[in-house]
């Protein structure tokens, strides 16, 4: 039997993948349930898939303030930074998603990073 979309959908800029067991939110933040956790990383999605980079990294932010543990989120952030050329945004992102989850693929190249 399939599981319900929700729990097998991950939260990614390029659209909904599987999520492997990853639990995308662990606790409501304040004023957050879980049901307005995702649809605010839903919009945040959907704004980069739109190319609105500034809207996603709100939204993305606004996302951490229920769950700021979220590897992927703070991947997904760091993403949206790049894009808008905030590089020192985009690697303090990357940086604490790799701390939260070293072994997240998406973050493995800022071991390697050249300083500038």
């Amino acid at each position: 039997m399939d599981k319900p979309a929700a729990s097998r959908d991950k939260l990614s800029i390029f659209g909904p993948q599987m999520l492997g067991g990853v639990e995308c939110c662990e606790a409501d933040g304040p004023g957050f349930s879980k049901a307005d956790f995702m649809e605010k990383v839903r919009q945040s999605n959907d704004a980069c898939q739109q190319g609105k980079f500034s809207i996603a990294v709100r939204l993305y932010s606004d996302a951490l303030l229920a769950d700021p543990q979220n590897f992927i989120i703070y991947s997904n952030r760091s993403a949206a930074h790049l894009k808008l050329g905030q590089y020192q945004a985009a690697l303090k992102d990357a940086d604490k998603a790799q701390h939260l989850n070293p072994k997240w693929p998406k973050t493995a190249m800022t071991e390697h990073r050249v300083e500038m």
